[in-house]
């Protein structure tokens, strides 16, 4: 497409791998059917927002493929986005109460991102209305915790992903005491209640 926005740098497109590696001769494509009762078949690996003609064209080129048919045409979103500095450790907008945002309109992407974003503006728009305490996980706390403070402290520039390597704290960010690190904080917010709260504390004291 002719989009200028910065692309996520862990998908690219097809057009951003040929224009970054040109040396490159050959490159691989995945077969992915859609499902174990459609035909439909993924090609995974070239997305792309070129005409439909040349997607037809460059599927067809590939072995196997000269007589495919295109049933959905691959496209590009653009999309603008709102600079998550601008934001409380709640997902409230600063200048805006009431207001909070999740997803990729605060410049991040991927489902999981977007997943513990939600949860996060989800609980403190809730809690705002309750005038309940707010929820906010630190970054030694969780992996939500490091996501939340580099958007509303350091912003981004580029689609942002969640990677281990950006937590200081990532060895002691663990699945195995996520619970205890985790559950008082829900708790405290009323997202757990007292059942699993107190599983929690009979593992604690076993």
């Amino acid at each position: 497409g002719d989009g200028k926005g910065a692309g996520p740098r862990y998908c690219p497109s097809l057009f951003s791998k040929v224009e970054r590696f040109p040396e490159r001769e050959a490159h691989i494509v995945w077969l992915e059917p859609e499902g174990l009762d459609s035909d439909w078949v993924y090609p995974n690996g070239i997305s792309s927002a070129f005409p439909p003609d040349v997607q037809l064209r460059l599927v067809r080129s590939m072995v196997g493929l000269e007589g495919a048919t295109i049933l959905k045409p691959a496209y590009d979103v653009e999309y603008d986005y709102v600079d998550p500095t601008c934001l409380r450790r709640t997902l409230e907008v600063s200048t805006v109460e009431g207001l909070f945002l999740a997803g990729q309109i605060i410049g991040t992407t991927g489902y999981e991102e977007a997943a513990a974003l939600g949860l996060v503006a989800g609980a403190n728009a809730a809690l705002s209305c309750s005038r309940g305490p707010p929820l906010t996980v630190g970054r030694h706390q969780g992996y939500i915790g490091v996501l939340v403070d580099d958007l509303v402290t350091r912003g981004t520039t580029e689609p942002y992903r969640m990677f281990t390597s950006r937590a200081e704290w990532r060895l002691m960010l663990r699945a195995d005491n996520a619970d205890a690190r985790l559950t008082p904080l829900g708790a405290a917010c009323g997202l757990v209640g007292e059942r699993r709260l107190e599983r929690l504390r009979e593992k604690q004291a076993a």
